[in-house]
């Protein structure tokens, strides 16, 4: 089992109320070595309300502890993967909504055991289909163990075909027999032009204090990492996350796209991330979005349930999502990290057991077995990221009194919400051009938006008493972000290079990439609410623990898509 492990990763079909989970985290929480994790994947495809859970749970005093713990952070009902996380136990738990077998094909990671639906394959045979167990044998590390309570002879050659050796054990109450197996079968080559390596650092240096980088921050830390942050900033909130605050609020797509996916799972990570900081922090106040088509088309399928989604005047009310306070967020993500202000990093070197992160003077900053650039606006300042496509973009925004503060936030193209017993407002879009300045221009265009969004609040401001910031957002061509490890651009291209011509290409060689260094940024306008996903997800896969979002997000959001894209144009 897991002893002597520093991390155990475990995948169960079939969350049901919770029960088993609970099981395993009881024991676990008993033999726990310091700085072990456990990861707990979960699959349900219909998944319970909570107060049923809580109904259930009920009948097991012996757990009752665990419950409470699991029933404040019950997963939102929703088609979106969601990790809780309970550090003091170093448990987490990714919950995937969803058919078993549609949920493992698109899952990437390495699971050592597996807990199997407990139902026999003639109640329940889609989930024990040969091509759901191909699934569980290329998800399984070597010596892989698998548990389940059907002993069904289907099952058994099922899996021996697989990869698994099988044998029947005595069984646990009215259970006469249950069956175990280990998977003794060989290791499935990804084949992804993408490289997804894990480097298990012990310290890591994190280049960027803004939201981004501190919640990679968290994410380390709350791994027992040691984690150094370096900006060369005066202060916490200079850049692109320096505003007074911002919206955390849904961008939701039709269809069935890997940006689906991403945007719902990073704003129920961004409520619970920061709803846990405290109302200091967030204020959900909730957020009123105009109709368009493709908001209407969501009310007629919503993609959450109705606590957080629900139909309001010519719109959608977002009824969890609201204003947070950004600096307030990284200082507080950054308590357990170290902070080194005032230190412009120049460039970092490969000293084989490592990285050393250097001043611009060539002095050595900090040496990390590690890296993630997380610099927003800095990545063309270094030759290995001046391959990826950053655009910039200037934003203003306005805050001021206001006789008249609406209720909820109001969204259409342009924002308005409640702050500090008035209201802020914006923002603008225009082209970047050096150093953010603050325009009276760009005050009259948020003045004359915020008339046609909600000209009862315009009615009551004071605009000679508004206060202005300006400030630059990154983004990308494609209007995703990029998270992940950093490709060896010039070496990917030749290796790849018969892509140009549509020809084949060697995909059982590792893509070329730069040992331990990791890049997020591309967030755009909607950083506060992508941080939190993006950080849990970098922190993921530096430590090979099974992902939460599916391959096709991981390769949508994979920094190598812009040099995949570059050969297909050639």
């Amino acid at each position: 089992g897991w002893r002597g492990k520093d991390r155990f990763a475990l995948c169960e079909l079939g969350f049901g109320t919770g029960l088993n989970l609970l099981a395993t985290w009881r024991a676990w929480r008993l033999s726990r070595q310091p700085h072990a994790q456990l990861h707990i994947s979960t699959i349900e495809a219909f998944p319970l309300a909570k107060q049923d859970a809580a109904r259930a749970l009920a009948h097991f005093p012996e757990l009752a502890d665990l419950a409470e713990k699991l029933l404040g952070q019950w997963p939102v009902r929703a088609y979106a993967p969601q990790r809780l996380w309970f550090p003091e136990d170093g448990v987490s738990i990714s919950v995937h909504t969803g058919d078993a077998e549609t949920v493992l094909a698109g899952l990437r990671g390495s699971f050592d055991a597996w807990y199997l639906d407990g139902f026999a394959p003639a109640r329940n045979p889609h989930m024990w289909s040969p091509s759901l167990l191909r699934h569980v044998a290329r998800l399984s590390a070597p010596g892989a163990r698998l548990a389940s309570f059907t002993v069904a002879g289907d099952v058994r050659r099922g899996l021996e075909s697989a990869g698994f050796t099988v044998e029947r054990k005595p069984g646990f109450g009215r259970k006469r027999e249950r069956l175990e197996a280990r998977y003794t079968g060989a290791p499935t080559p990804s084949g992804s032009l993408y490289s997804y390596a894990a480097s298990t650092p012990k310290r890591v240096a994190v280049l960027g204090a803004g939201i981004a980088g501190a919640a990679c921050a968290r994410a380390l830390v709350r791994r027992d990492v040691e984690c150094v942050v370096i900006d060369g900033a005066r202060s916490l909130g200079a850049g692109a996350s320096g505003n007074p605050a911002g919206l955390v609020m849904p961008r939701l797509d039709r269809g069935d796209g890997p940006m689906r996916e991403l945007f719902l799972a990073a704003y129920v990570e961004a409520v619970a991330s920061y709803a846990a900081l405290g109302a200091g922090v967030f204020t959900q106040c909730g957020v009123a979005e105009r109709a368009h088509q493709a908001l209407a088309d969501m009310l007629d399928d919503p993609p959450l349930p109705a606590d957080w989604f629900a139909p309001a005047g010519d719109g959608a009310l977002h009824r969890k999502a609201g204003v947070v306070r950004p600096v307030e967020a990284i200082r507080a993500w950054l308590k357990r990290a170290t902070l080194v202000l005032e230190a412009t990093f120049g460039a970092i070197e490969d000293v084989g057991d490592g990285w050393i992160v250097r001043a611009l003077d060539g002095r050595a900053l900090v040496k990390a077995d590690a890296v993630i650039f997380a610099c927003g606006v800095g990545f063309a300042a270094f030759e290995p990221t001046r391959f990826l496509p950053l655009r910039q973009t200037q934003g203003q925004i306005e805050w001021g009194p206001c006789a008249r503060r609406p209720l909820h936030a109001h969204v259409d193209g342009n924002y308005v919400a409640p702050f500090e017993g008035g209201v802020l407002f914006g923002a603008t879009f225009d082209r970047e051009l050096g150093i953010p300045t603050i325009s009276g221009d760009a005050r009259r265009r948020n003045v004359e938006a915020l008339t046609k969004l909600a000209p009862e609040v315009a009615d009551h401001i004071d605009v000679d008493a508004l206060t202005s910031r300006a400030g630059v957002r990154v983004s990308t061509p494609d209007h995703a972000p990029f998270a992940g490890l950093l490709p060896d651009a010039d070496r990917w291209l030749a290796q790849y290079a018969a892509l140009a011509h549509g020809g084949p290409v060697d995909a059982s060689a590792p893509p070329p990439a730069y040992r331990g260094v990791y890049v997020v940024g591309g967030l755009g306008a909607r950083g506060l609410t992508l941080a939190p996903l993006l950080g849990e997800r970098i922190a993921s896969e530096m430590f090979g623990e099974p992902q939460t979002l599916s391959a096709r997000t991981l390769d949508a959001i994979h920094p190598a898509r812009f040099l995949h894209r570059a050969l297909k144009r050639r």
